[in-house]
């Protein structure tokens, strides 16, 4: 059950207008594979995009969550970006600023590649090797299930994840406490193939590992809107196996008209503004500026200093002090912190108005004699 006074989400309910919004984003991730290839013609962007490709399925996977900013769900596209951060409510020109390491992008100078972190819209960027971002995600479900929260973290692996000591760390960790994660895995094009049976691995943990290939795209949203559904009612991880990508799996107009809403009108009408954002997109990234080395060398640095942590006070005490970062704005969620009590001078508010930032008030000087 959901807390009080949260609105109750149906998952697995595609309504017309969700189907007009999948469309679009189908659409707008086939779009940005032929701009890709053009701009990699071009030496707008790195040859190590000569392979990119998207998978539209991740698309509908994503589509089938509950996306912010009502109180979403977290995801992290991984491999697969730029397709289910398109559904979280990315757009085509935030993908290509990132890809070419603009200025504007996201994280400047201090980043490339498919991925980045944005919690206002639920977005995780993908760090470090295959199988550590299901640790990261299963803390972030972990965090939800503390909280009573009904939300669900998604994460997007490559399949050889499965062969790493870090997958299975945050698979076991996810079983054990039955946290609301899902987590799907994709055959990377260009990688190397993985013999791992992603069936035999959920088996070790109780789990049934859901194939998606083949399927129809409504049939996969209802599978992940089920085990969305499942995770956030407390039945624990899922995870689930696109298997590699094929041509009867793309946006055909046999499976696009049994959809909500997917009469041929509406899907030219979807396919068409799709189109006109990617090629917007393309066209103001060339005017977009490189990064400053300013901004490359700068400090990544919070306006609040850490305090150490209550295990190093004398005596220990962890109930002796507020928490460093209560109040914080994470994963989306906008808490504001309790107000501090100006008598007993131990915490003051710094930083922007609502950015929840708490550190420890300096004493006053001494008088000069």
């Amino acid at each position: 059950m959901p807390p009080a006074g949260e609105e109750t989400f149906v998952a697995g309910a595609l309504s017309a207008r969700d189907a007009e919004d999948m469309l679009y984003c189908g659409f707008q991730a086939g779009a940005l594979e032929g701009a890709v290839r053009d701009l990699v013609q071009t030496g707008a962007l790195a040859r190590d995009f000569a392979a990119f490709r998207v998978d539209r399925r991740a698309v509908v996977v994503a589509c089938a969550m509950r996306t912010p900013p009502s109180g979403g769900d977290i995801c992290c596209p991984g491999p697969l970006s730029p397709g289910p951060a398109l559904a979280f409510g990315a757009t085509p020109l935030e993908f290509l600023r990132c890809a070419a390491g603009k200025g504007t992008s996201p994280a400047s100078a201090r980043a490339g590649g498919r991925s980045w972190t944005d919690v206002r819209r639920g977005l995780v960027a993908c760090e470090g090797p295959a199988g550590g971002m299901t640790q990261v995600m299963a803390g972030v479900a972990f965090a939800f299930q503390r909280r009573g929260q009904s939300r669900a973290a998604l994460v997007f692996e490559d399949r050889r994840a499965v062969e790493t000591g870090r997958w299975h760390e945050g698979m076991s960790f996810a079983t054990a406490l039955r946290v609301p994660l899902i987590v799907v895995l994709a055959s990377v094009p260009g990688a190397q193939a993985s013999a791992f049976d992603p069936a035999a691995a959920a088996a070790n943990y109780g789990l049934e590992a859901v194939s998606l290939a083949g399927e129809p795209l409504s049939r996969v949203h209802e599978r992940v809107a089920a085990a969305r559904r499942r995770a956030v009612e407390g039945g624990g991880p899922s995870l689930l196996d696109l298997g590699p990508r094929h041509v009867d799996d793309e946006w055909n107009e046999t499976q696009l008209a049994e959809w909500p809403g997917g009469g041929q009108v509406a899907r030219r009408r979807a396919e068409k503004a799709a189109v006109a954002a990617v090629q917007s997109a393309v066209a103001r990234l060339a005017a977009e500026p490189a990064p400053q080395s300013a901004d490359a060398l700068a400090s990544a640095l919070s306006d609040a200093p850490m305090l150490p942590h209550w295990t190093r006070d004398d005596p220990p005490n962890p109930g002796a002090r507020r928490p460093a970062l209560a109040g914080h704005e994470r994963f989306g969620e906008s808490r504001r912190p309790e107000p501090p009590n100006p008598g007993d001078g131990t915490h003051a508010i710094v930083g922007e108005p609502g950015s929840g930032h708490i550190r420890p008030s300096l004493p006053d000087p001494p008088d000069a004699d």
